[in-house]
């Protein structure tokens, strides 16, 4: 793995990887996320494992099958895997610090956000952070599936099929490359 922070000029997110999927034999992926105020994701959820939220610094709320809890320095949170959740910085002007456990291992994860801050660093992705290439949006999906929820289902078997033309594979892996991702994926 070439860098273990990466930034998301975009969103103001910057994650450190402590440990991947495939350093510990694919038992757990952690990862320190700083977010700006304001700063959070959408709904989504992981199929394939467990998520540990351990808030370092600053405060989160997460959304947990609707259900809003705040979150303090010293306090996490476990999510259990096809949970639908987001999470954001609710503070108007602290930084939030946290670091994030998957278990198992999620090297698909791991590269979701390399792909996604470093297109965001190349001034590929719209204001809110999406990509703005639809092929671009398949890829993250391919990488790891189970993300998407909500209104996004919808319109994900047709941008996993857009991924999957011969010149979108010939992009994806221009960007896995690009971007030092780990050969691993799922």
């Amino acid at each position: 793995m070439e860098d273990r922070t990466i930034d998301n000029p975009v969103t103001g997110e910057r994650a450190t990887y402590i440990e991947t999927s495939h350093e510990t034999g694919s038992a757990r992926s952690v990862i320190d996320l700083e977010v700006k105020p304001g700063g959070g994701v959408t709904t989504h959820r992981h199929a394939g494992h467990d998520e540990r939220i351990d808030v370092l610094e600053g405060e989160i709320e997460v959304t947990i099958d609707g259900a809003r809890r705040r979150l303090g320095a010293g306090e996490h949170v476990v999510i259990e895997r096809d949970t639908v959740h987001s999470w954001r910085n609710p503070t108007p002007d602290r930084p939030l610090r946290f670091r994030g456990m998957m278990t198992p291992g999620h090297p698909g994860f791991e590269n979701v956000l390399r792909v996604l801050f470093g297109l965001a660093r190349d001034g590929e992705v719209r204001r809110n952070g999406i990509p703005k290439r639809f092929s671009d949006v398949g890829l993250l999906i391919d990488l790891d599936p189970s993300l998407v929820a909500g209104m996004l289902r919808l319109v994900a078997p047709l941008a996993r099929w857009s991924a999957r033309r011969p010149s979108a594979r010939r992009r994806a892996g221009e960007l896995l490359r690009r971007y030092g991702c780990e050969r691993e994926s799922g």
